[in-house]
């Protein structure tokens, strides 16, 4: 994936607008809370099944895609068009559990409302791009990297941006800790998250920052640059890989330990 402008991380996020994420949001929680969802077809890739809920809007505003991984008797590797089941489902329906742990229970979206923006014409973007993901932490609750478009015709990235979130149970007690992270990694312990975010290139290589969160408040509490993969050492240390670039433009990845916060 491009990271063109990765110095522009943590910027302003402008699309879709608080009120439209707050709907989609409120959409996906009562999704989440139907028992079962019908199955109205099923595609091997996002745009037709994105032409597909399109075609559906004018008689049914709740058809959305879901991941077939996400529901507990499909297999994964497919998108579906679902729509809330109301009534008992006819024997030959098809349908969609929600399965514990995933998008679609958490309530969040798989695609993001403004990816339904990325222009035709941009042949760079994979379903990979379009659709979100969420990750199970180690102790408690889950990270959800929101992929989502934001109109810039200058951008080498075409519009891609990630937001990265910490939840407990629920999209509805989601909170940001980061606005635009490209190649995110984390790590968890005792109630503080560490996260670290491509902000710059140097030849052909991605430099990262890392920021250790509060994870109550997703307050930033410690800063280093050019570090990735964080990794919890101690309650009051980290390690991560340092980075640096050699006159050759090579990568050059140490070890480093670094003290995060002091001992209370």
């Amino acid at each position: 994936m491009m990271v063109g402008n990765a110095k522009k991380a943590g910027g302003k996020e402008r699309s879709p607008t608080p009120l439209a994420l707050a709907l989609s949001l409120l959409f996906w929680a009562c999704l989440a809370q139907a028992a079962e969802l019908a199955i109205v077809s099923t595609h091997r890739a996002i745009l037709p099944a994105m032409k597909a809920v399109a075609a559906l809007r004018p008689t049914s505003s709740e058809a959305t895609v879901v991941a077939s991984g996400d529901c507990a008797t499909s297999r994964a590797g497919l998108y579906l068009v679902v729509r809330p089941s109301r009534s008992k489902p006819a024997a030959n329906l098809r349908t969609c559990t929600p399965k514990h742990g995933t998008r679609l229970a958490l309530g969040i979206p798989l695609i993001d409302p403004s990816i339904a923006s990325v222009p035709a014409n941009s042949v760079n973007w994979t379903d990979e791009d379009r659709i979100s993901s969420v990750v199970k932490l180690p102790t408690i609750g889950y990270v959800w990297i929101r992929r989502r478009y934001e109109s810039d015709t200058e951008d080498p990235r075409e519009g891609r941006r990630e937001s990265v979130f910490f939840l407990l149970s629920s999209s509805k007690d989601a909170v940001r800790l980061d606005a635009d992270c490209t190649n995110p990694t984390f790590a968890q312990r005792d109630g503080w998250i560490a996260l670290s975010c491509a902000r710059e290139l140097a030849a052909d290589h991605m430099l990262h920052e890392l920021r250790v969160f509060e994870q109550a408040t997703a307050k930033a509490i410690f800063t280093a640059a050019r570090c990735r993969e964080p990794r919890f050492e101690t309650a009051e240390e980290l390690s991560c890989q340092a980075e640096s670039v050699d006159a050759d433009g090579r990568l050059q990845l140490a070890a480093k330990r670094l003290r995060f916060r002091h001992q209370m």
